[in-house]
């Protein structure tokens, strides 16, 4: 349907640090979309919840886009 920037999600929960392990996660691109690879389950379910937002902002960014440019016609 159209396409998230997942570069900038992926920079954005790569650059997130563990507070107990000192350690950055990693973004993994997978069929059903992405997954998140951390240290701990807490930092990992921190992150997930960030992502969702995250996913959920550029969605309706990319939606108000397309509903200006059907208005403008």
């Amino acid at each position: 349907m159209f396409d998230l920037n997942y570069d900038l999600i992926k920079k954005e929960i790569e650059s997130e640090v563990c507070e107990e392990h000192g350690l950055h996660p990693e973004l993994v691109k997978t069929d059903e979309g992405f997954g998140i690879k951390a240290c701990c389950e807490p930092f990992r379910e921190e992150l997930v919840e960030k992502s969702g937002k995250m996913i959920e902002e550029e969605t309706k960014k990319i939606l108000d886009e397309m509903m200006k440019d059907l208005f403008k016609e």
